[in-house]
């Protein structure tokens, strides 16, 4: 069903892409989704936070709708370090 996706803006050291996502799907989901999208290493470690809000990580195990995300809101991917 559309009207329970969500488009959502990620923003990383290699561009901006946007992609959808059921409003239900976690943090996680989103981080592991657009870090195989920008083709990063999958074993970096990668923060999501809200562009209106960079200083703000969000958790990974919470759900979109848990921080109230609309349509078209856009997220910084941020890498904390890869593995070892």
């Amino acid at each position: 069903m559309n009207d329970k996706d969500l488009s959502i803006v990620v923003q990383s050291t290699r561009g901006t892409k946007t992609l959808s996502f059921p409003k239900t799907a976690k943090i996680s989901d989103v981080i592991n989704a657009a870090v195989a999208a920008f083709g990063f290493v999958p074993g970096d470690r990668f923060e999501l936070a809200l562009a209106t809000n960079p200083g703000e990580v969000l958790l990974p195990e919470r759900p979109l709708v848990s921080y109230h995300v609309a349509d078209g809101m856009v997220f910084l991917l941020t890498s904390i370090g890869g593995g070892v």
